[in-house]
């Protein structure tokens, strides 16, 4: 099973911290890692990928760990576990922040409903209060709804910017990898870099030669600054159609990783499936790496459907 981590905070946050969901800090992390390194062999995405197709038992018995977006303080906090302990891990990073785009356009909504930067929010005609745990989530599942509708996420939150700046100390906690931590994974053999566009937009509402344009920069800038060949590739919120698969073969990455496959190829290297992981909870990690949490999902939505 291959394991996606985005966001992990420091111990001082406080427990009931809310930001698009329970937040996972620093202790819990290493929690969930050791009792995995009990029960499981911590593989590298290569090692994880030359086991896929000719071990499925021995693939059963595995983890692979993954982060996606490539946020700074979360890499600051977690690396020196990852090194100390030798798990390998791979994190995925998009690269416009390095060339002055600030905030990636969904990190910016996060931030925006949940570190109360504002009392309220007017989106779309209608106003939100930001006074509680359920109503920033609604406002914040509402503007990536809208976000999604759009058709131009990114276009989308810079309106938004423009009329909600954030202050830089909140920016600050949502910053991308900067040059140093990239040019930094040249010394650490058990961290290697993944592409994972350059802005960050739906690749399904994106042109074949922006799909491509996008995966050709961001791949460029990470082996640039690392000194290292890029391989892999992760679908940004896990959203690809079959575009996506062929613009990542034709950039040259070995293989392409989603959330929920969609199973649109005959490469199944291009479509591998990942499991998120959010809360803090042991015996919630438990759930998922067991596939009882899968399981117990399918059963809710066919008990609904009924």
């Amino acid at each position: 099973m291959i394991l996606l981590y985005h966001l992990v905070f420091p111990d001082s946050t406080p427990k009931d911290t809310w930001n698009a969901g329970k937040v996972l800090r620093l202790a819990d992390f290493k929690r969930q890692l050791n009792w995995l390194k009990r029960r499981y062999k911590m593989l590298s995405l290569e090692e994880y990928l030359d086991n896929f197709l000719a071990d499925a038992e021995d693939r059963q018995r595995s983890i692979a760990l993954t982060f996606d977006d490539g946020y700074r303080r979360t890499f600051d906090l977690v690396s020196p576990f990852l090194i100390d302990n030798g798990i390998p891990a791979t994190f995925f990073v998009s690269t416009a922040h390095l060339e002055g785009e600030g905030l990636l356009w969904f990190v910016y909504f996060n931030a925006l409903c949940f570190e109360g930067a504002y009392e309220s929010l007017r989106i779309e005609d209608e106003n939100y209060l930001l006074d509680s745990e359920k109503a920033c989530t609604l406002a914040w599942r509402s503007l990536i709804a809208l976000a999604r509708e759009s058709g131009d996420a990114i276009g989308f939150s810079h309106r938004y910017e423009q009329r909600y700046p954030l202050t830089d100390h909140v920016i600050q906690r949502y910053l991308g990898l900067t040059e140093e931590q990239l040019s930094g994974f040249k010394d650490a053999p058990d961290l290697d870099l993944g592409g994972h566009t350059h802005r960050h937009p739906y690749l399904d509402q994106i042109s074949a030669q922006d799909q491509l344009a996008e995966m050709q920069k961001n791949k460029a800038i990470l082996e640039d600054l690392s000194g290292q060949p890029v391989r892999y590739f992760a679908y940004t919120g896990g959203v690809y159609d079959q575009t996506s698969i062929e613009m990542a073969k034709q950039v040259g990455f070995e293989a392409a990783f989603a959330v929920q496959p969609k199973y649109l190829g005959d490469d199944p290297r291009f479509e591998m499936p990942r499991t998120d992981i959010y809360a803090p909870s042991l015996l919630k990690l438990w759930g998922k790496v067991s596939g009882i949490a899968p399981m117990a999902k399918k059963l809710r939505i066919r008990g609904f459907r009924a």
